[in-house]
């Protein structure tokens, strides 16, 4: 940035403020190092007058103990002159008692060393010495207040004495080698010692610590000759622990620590709890507080510690005091942290005004005044260096005052005409002034050539600039934004015109495929009811069979189709879950047994569930996953798992397992299964067939029913594939023993899984059930007291005789694979679907409606169409064209047993539910005169009292939202079977109390 007066004076002012800050700060930290010098110099010298005061301590004791043992060797020397010797008596017991003698009243215990004793007179005056001796030890013990513990022995004959006694009992004074090792250890060296013959005054030494040979411990000793005309006769000596010359110490706790070293550097005393610390004498001995010792004021300095030290008189040893720089540091930190701290906080505090002052008094003013020098500079800056173009215009007269160089290049792209843009951009903000900020597009021819025009989009606001009023003016190129949306909204007309095309194309294939397709179906199901022979039935279910596998692949891909465009219907409606899990189970019992596969199931739930869902979708689910099992097995089982859990979240979800014991697949292949169009492997096209859109659709619906499916396989062993889909209600209590007892019955069932399927189920509706294998294994007994007799499995499993052994007792429900999903009575024999559970139970009521209590319940009445349904048979009004498709239609509801009437239009259709009663308008198709749903959206509003229902090829969701909003009960999709015809009649009937003929549901 350009240099400027404004820059020099702020640098100038804060270098003098915050440099005057720092030179103070500098005082302050200066005066805080001498305080705290200061303390440590203070507190080293109090440390000094303590060590001083423990000196003196020290030599009083040295003092006191020289001056009371000195008395007690003058004492000696003078008793020595003038004693007698001592009774014959107490020399024979001496000498009797192997030359051992106690003496009192102070203890003490005199020792001969055999060989040593011969001069019996000189034995004799020193046992009168020792006799003294210990009475003067006994006054200088009650003088210094405690006892005193010594020994003395002869220089002229082997005889020592221990005081007091308490030694005696040692193994080494009870031989005469062990006394004269004993005297020889106890033996002080006095060589050097001049004599007293001169003065009297005895000389006194210190001797260093040794190792008691009688006791083992460690003392300090006080010794002396006592002499006679300058010749010693005796050695006196007292004992005292190495502490005794510190035991003044626990009076006058010091910070650091005292001891006691010889010339020679080695340990005498030290203060109590240090003598057991080896490291810290080890230290302490470090120090070597002997050397170049000069004076006892100055400390020395010395491997880490502050060391007081001085001589202890004539003993030869020195005192010392030794502080550790951490207990220096320990002591002083209080006083020393608090002065750092104080001087830190006032170097804060100045620092904290200094920095306040500067941002709120110096620093606004710098900056008001740095926006007055860089403001001009900053707009032209950001005007040359914006990638968009930027000028000011004068509002005056209209020219650029100032042009970005981008919005040059787009000035000369218009010819160079500046005056042109300016003028334009002024009267637009003139025109628009009251409104805020102009923002506006302008179209402007390009000077090139054959140029398409130029886009620019220019946004303009007042402004105050060098005392003028002036226009920023912003101006961005958009021409290619527009060229890219025009080309963005042209793909989405292209898109869009593809998705109808691709949605009329579904709606007219699944018109075009199923229309013909559920002619032949139709016209196929009707002729099978015909009497045909042998081969002609062979034929046609052979057709049957090939039209229904076409069927099932045209809706797969037509359903892939509408979910690749997002054209897919999910409905969410209540309804019974576990019919459309018998209908699936008994629609591929045929196939299952043709292969010779058993078709297990087991349902863990009630026979009441309920579920919200798409039933049609959770139907063609199943039916995939069912196909794929028997497809694929080619021996052994298939088994359909159904329960009903909570999920992780808490949810309740319906579970659907597939198992079966087939070829299976690999780990490596499982990621292939829902791919569309895709096999494991190319044999399996070859092998087995279809086009590997099955799982991928499945997969597909599960997800957009809000579930999902999951598989584990082995090769060889079989696959298993889960289906977990929202319940959407509550869960019904299953497996609970109603209350009441329904009586006793007898369950046949060759086949293990059928009783596990069954016995939960009439256990749990109150029987009583004895299970067995074969009709011939139940007893005579049982038999005729039985409620009723429950054949489970296929029907090939019994023997005709096992069958006859039956007849005569308790109804017989026959429950099959492949029979009939509702209760049909023959006789005594009661047929029905193994695996319809509404069909069993209400079967079962059949049994028991003789009996005083029987099966109840809202949902039973409804299974049995006999006992509920009255004599006549449902009145159906046709709403289709003559075409083939009417004709299909017309004979279904025949074959059905309803009365019918075909109207082909839509006023004749009005016209015939306004003159009679009818229980269903079935429109088969879109009429000439009127569309279907406009036909049914006219007979609501009509009111006219019966169901409505509309057969179509192709139901889109925009279709189906349309119908429910025109009260369309169901709607059903072509190709339409007798069965699903029936169960729509079935739902009418059970509304209007007529009938629909049963033995539809056996085609």
């Amino acid at each position: 940035m350009p240099h400027n007066p404004l820059q020099s004076i702020r640098r100038y002012q804060s270098i003098s403020m915050f440099g005057g800050g720092i030179v103070v700060t500098v005082l302050i930290l200066i005066a805080c190092a001498l305080g705290m010098a200061s303390i440590v110099y203070g507190y080293l010298d109090g440390e000094r007058r303590n060590y001083l005061a423990g000196l003196v301590q020290t030599l009083n004791e040295i003092k006191v103990s020289e001056t009371s043992f000195r008395n007690g060797v003058s004492n000696a020397q003078l008793i020595w002159r003038d004693i007698d010797h001592a009774p014959q008596s107490i020399v024979d017991t001496f000498y009797d008692n192997d030359q051992q003698i106690a003496i009192s009243p102070y203890p003490s215990v005199v020792f001969g060393v055999p060989g040593q004793t011969a001069d019996r007179r000189e034995v004799a005056r020193y046992l009168s010495l020792s006799v003294l001796l210990a009475r003067i030890c006994a006054a200088s013990s009650i003088n210094r207040g405690y006892a005193l513990v010594g020994y003395h022995y002869s220089t002229r004959t082997g005889v020592f004495a221990l005081v007091p006694n308490a030694r005696t009992d040692d193994v080494e004074l009870l031989t005469p080698d062990g006394r004269a090792r004993a005297m020889d250890a106890l033996r002080v060296d006095f060589e050097d010692q001049p004599s007293t013959a001169g003065h009297g005054r005895p000389h006194v030494r210190w001797l260093p610590p040794f190792v008691d040979p009688l006791s083992g411990e460690l003392r300090i000793r006080l010794a002396a000759q006592a002499q006679i005309d300058g010749e010693p006769f005796a050695v006196l000596v007292t004992e005292y622990a190495p502490d005794y010359l510190l035991s003044w110490l626990p009076a006058h706790p010091a910070d650091g620590t005292f001891f006691v070293t010889t010339s020679d550097n080695q340990l005498v005393a030290t203060g109590p709890g240090i003598a057991q610390d080896d490291a810290r004498i080890t230290r302490l001995l470090r120090l070597d507080a002997s050397r170049d010792l000069v004076s006892t004021d100055e400390p020395v300095f010395r491997d880490g510690h502050v060391l007081f030290r001085g001589k202890l008189d004539n003993t030869g040893w020195t005192l010392a005091y030794a502080l550790s720089w951490a207990d220096v540091i320990a002591n002083v930190a209080l006083r020393a942290g608090l002065l750092l701290g104080a001087s830190l906080l006032t170097i804060a505090i100045m620092w904290a005004l200094l920095v306040r002052f500067h941002h709120r008094m110096l620093a606004p003013v710098y900056a008001r005044s740095q926006r007055v020098f860089d403001s001009e500079s900053l707009c032209r800056s950001v005007i040359e260096m914006a990638p968009i173009g930027l000028g000011l215009i004068s509002r005056a007269d209209g020219h650029f005052m100032l042009v970005s160089p981008v919005l040059a290049e787009r000035i000369a792209q218009l010819g160079s005409d500046y005056r042109a843009l300016s003028g334009q951009i002024v009267e637009q903000y003139r025109t628009r002034a009251s409104s805020g900020p102009l923002q506006v597009d302008f179209v402007l021819p390009d000077a090139a050539a054959d140029a398409a025009p130029l886009h620019l989009e220019v946004i303009a606001c007042g402004a105050r600039y060098q005392e003028r009023d002036v226009l920023i003016v912003a101006v961005v190129d958009v021409t290619a934004k527009r060229q890219l949306v025009r080309q963005l909204e042209e793909a989405v007309r292209a898109a869009d015109s593809a998705n109808a095309a691709k949605s009329s194309f579904l709606a007219a294939m699944s018109h075009e495929i199923r229309t013909p397709l559920n002619v032949i179906l139709g016209n196929l199901e009707l002729l099978d009811r015909h009497a045909l022979d042998l081969s002609q039935r062979s034929r046609v279910r052979t057709l049957r069979t090939a039209a229904s596998g076409l069927l099932e692949l045209v809706s797969g891909i037509l359903d892939f189709s509408k979910i690749e465009a997002g054209a897919m219907s999910v409905e969410s409606i209540e309804f019974d879950v576990m019919g459309v899990i018998a209908r699936e189970l008994g629609a591929f019992a045929p196939v299952a047994k043709a292969k010779g596969l058993s078709l297990f199931c087991e349902i863990a739930a009630s026979r009441t569930q309920r579920m919200r869902g798409d039933p049609t979708r959770l139907a063609q689910v199943f039916g995939n996953l069912l196909s794929n099992a028997i497809k694929f097995t080619a021996q052994g089982h298939v088994t359909a798992r159904v329960l009903v859990v909570r999920g992780e979240c808490g949810a309740a979800e319906l579970a659907i397992a597939v198992e079966d014991t087939g070829i299976g697949i690999g780990g490596a292949d499982l990621h292939k299964l829902f791919k569309a169009f895709s096999q494991v492997d190319a044999t399996i096209t070859r092998r087995y067939g279809g086009t590997g859109l099955g799982l991928a659709l499945c997969d597909r619906l599960v997800t957009a029913m809000g579930g999902r499916i999951s598989v584990t396989s082995a090769p060889g062993a079989g696959s298993c594939f889960t289906v977990r889909v929202p319940l959407g209600i509550g869960i019904e209590p299953f497996g609970a023993r109603v209350a009441r007892d329904a009586g006793t019955l007898l369950l046949v069932a060759p086949q293990a899984e059928w009783r596990q399927f069954a016995l939960p189920h009439l256990a749990a509706w109150g029987f009583d059930v004895d299970v067995y294998e074969c009709p011939l294994q139940i007893p005579a007994a049982r038999h005729a007291h039985a409620a009723g007799i429950v054949l489970f499995g296929d029907a090939d499993a019994w023997s005709r005789d096992a069958l006859d052994r039956l007849c005569g007792g308790a109804p017989i429900v026959l429950a099959t694979p492949d029979g009939p999903l509702e209760p049909v009575r023959a006789g005594r024999t009661i047929r029905v679907s193994s695996y319809a559970l509404d069909g069993l139970h209400a079967a079962l009521g059949q049994t028991l409606a003789d009996m005083p209590a029987p099966l109840a319940g809202p949902r039973d009445a409804a299974a049995r169409p006999a006992a509920v349904a009255g004599s006549a048979s449902l009145r159906v009004l046709l709403a289709d064209d003559a075409s083939v498709n009417g004709t299909i239609l017309h004979e279904q509801l025949d074959v059905l047993g309803c009365t019918v009437r075909v109207a082909e239009l839509g006023r004749t259709a009005l016209d015939l539910l306004g003159a009679d009663e009818w229980d269903l308008l079935l429109i088969g198709t879109d009429l000439p005169d009127m569309k279907a749903g406009v036909l049914a959206q006219t007979v609501r509003l009509r009111h006219v009292s019966c169901d409505v229902a509309i057969v179509t090829s192709h139901l889109m969701p925009d279709d189906a939202r349309g119908y429910a909003a025109a009260g369309v009960e169901c709607v059903l999709t072509k190709p339409v079977t007798l069965a699903r015809l029936r169960g729509v009649l079935a739902s009418v009937a059970q509304r209007s109390g007529r009938h629909v003929r049963g033995d539809a549901m056996q085609v």
